[in-house]
């Protein structure tokens, strides 16, 4: 990761030092909210921008040593500096003041950095070649693309949103007044307190990486891309670990932590090695797999029979005395009547989830319940309960590495359990991040019908198949629901809800093609 960071507004809080200097100047009545944007309004509101343009001049210049760091922004960068994460302050600042006096800004921030600590390595310790003042905002722009920015933290949403920002940066909108708008789909942050819990490493997460490379010399990096938790890579001169920090809320009962560390007790093929695990704190230390994800085209009948494989090797594991401690699967199904519960509940949920957002409502109470209760009608849910498999549960390449020679690596198993093997299935050709073609289904049914001795697998596939996919629709909407809208916010993703909604329409028409 390297960490770009704005100056002015974002490490600088300049409320206090502009309402001093207005009322020295008997610009504003001395009960005027110590804000800067209360004192800007009021000056405009008067008919003195004039006076509002030369102030600031003035305040950016020689009274810029007497504006106060935001609260918590210069531990921050302590801890940056810490963890060895590389970061970069860019900012846009002209050399000189457009009205009044002509002071020199960009001297005034250097002294402003230097008195603050900024690189003094007993404060904070960064060196002077990691500031850039630029004289416009394309250039500022340019610098973020230029200095390898991953994460660009900024005051002003216009900037983040500017067609100019770089592709590929995660963009961070500080927003200590609490005006970020959701719909513009930033992430936005109110304090550097958040910002530091939601990018930097705890010191559990410090203290069971050191544990699990042996020093306490390392380099700490978080990953994106996690739906529902939190991932460091961690370096050391040695070797390398990934953390991983487990969600966790009164309002979710899944023990995520306690699944995965059950899980992977199987001596799991095929997987990141488990190193340490912290369960005060929820944490687990993992061997890093080098290898990339496949996009969808890119899977071919090879990639799936390796799947095909993994499966039917985890299930030599059932009757390990570790297999005994796993617990079911999440939403597991014991029973036919289970697969059709779970698809009312889901259903259920959504019609009850309090949301304002007009399309959501219409699709889910003119298209998506209906429906469901039509395909539920439909399904015999009698019969003897089927055998149990070992289930990875959320299974599929969306959570599986490809190495150099071509061999997958699968993870994430905080879902994983007992479970039918239909429902493993279903999910399999289900699951919408790296959608597997429905062609492939007969070697895979085929595959575990010899594992399970089910001769009526295939049945029970085909006529859950819809009824899955109906399922799967209704877990594209969760980000409608406040449980799981807190997990996303965890791992730092942005607002998605209409693009999860495009994507529950494409998969409720699965469902009807699956009929």
């Amino acid at each position: 990761m390297i960490l770009g960071v704005d100056f002015d507004n974002t490490i600088v809080c300049y409320d206090g030092i502009f309402h001093r200097v207005a009322l020295e100047r008997g610009l504003i009545p001395a009960d005027l909210p110590q804000d800067k944007t209360t004192v800007r309004n009021h000056l405009r509101q008067i008919g003195r921008e004039p006076d509002w343009t030369e102030m600031q001049g003035y305040v950016y210049g020689p009274r810029l040593i007497d504006a106060q760091p935001y609260p918590g922004v210069l531990d921050f960068f302590r801890t940056v500096v810490q963890q060895g994460i590389e970061v970069r302050i860019i900012s846009h600042k002209t050399k000189h003041p457009f009205l009044g006096e002509q002071h020199d800004l960009h001297a005034a921030a250097w002294g402003w950095l230097e008195a603050n600590g900024f690189f003094d390595p007993s404060r904070i310790g960064i060196r002077r070649d990691q500031v850039f003042l630029e004289l416009t905002k394309e250039s500022k722009h340019q610098r973020i693309g230029t200095a390898g920015c991953t994460h660009f933290i900024d005051d002003l949403p216009e900037f983040l949103l500017d067609p100019g920002f770089p592709a590929g940066v995660e963009r961070i909108h500080f927003d200590p007044c609490l005006t970020a708008k959701p719909e513009n789909g930033l992430r936005s942050a109110a304090s550097w307190t958040q910002i530091s819990t939601e990018l930097l490493a705890s010191p559990a997460v410090i203290a069971l990486a050191t544990k699990a490379l042996g020093t306490d010399a390392i380099r700490v990096a978080p990953v994106s891309g996690g739906a529902n938790n939190r991932l460091c890579h961690v370096r050391s001169a040695d070797g390398e670990v990934m953390i991983k920090a487990y969600h966790h809320s009164p309002s979710d009962h899944r023990d995520r932590f306690a699944a995965e560390q059950r899980f992977y007790q199987l001596d799991l093929p095929q997987t990141a090695k488990p190193l340490a695990w912290d369960a005060e704190n929820r944490l687990g230390a993992f061997t890093v797999i080098h290898g990339r994800k496949l996009a969808t085209e890119e899977v071919t009948a090879a990639d799936v029979d390796q799947c095909i494989q993994w499966v039917c090797e985890l299930q030599t594991r059932r009757e390990h005395s570790a297999a005994r401690q796993v617990a079911p699967a999440a939403d597991a199904c014991p029973t036919m009547q289970d697969h059709v519960a779970l698809l009312q509940r889901r259903v259920e949920r959504l019609l009850k989830a309090e949301s304002d957002h007009a399309a959501f409502r219409a699709f889910v109470t003119d298209e998506l319940a209906p429906f469901a209760e039509k395909l539920i009608a439909s399904i015999d849910s009698n019969g003897a309960k089927p055998p149990q498999v070992l289930s990875p549960s959320d299974f599929g390449f969306h959570n599986a590495l490809k190495d150099s020679e071509g061999r997958f690596w699968f993870l994430d198993f905080e879902y994983a359990g007992w479970d039918d093997a239909a429902k493993l299935l279903c999910d399999y050709f289900c699951q919408p991040q790296v959608p597997v073609a429905i062609e492939h289904a007969p070697r895979f049914v085929s595959a575990m019908s010899k594992v399970t001795g089910e001769s009526s697998l295939e049945a029970r596939f085909l006529q859950l198949l819809p009824l899955h996919a109906a399922k799967w629709a209704c877990i594209l909407l969760n980000e409608f629901l406040k449980t799981d809208a807190e997990r996303r916010k965890f791992a730092g993703l942005q607002d998605r809800r209409d693009n999860q909604l495009e994507k529950a329409r494409q998969m409720l028409q699965k469902s009807r093609s699956y009929l």
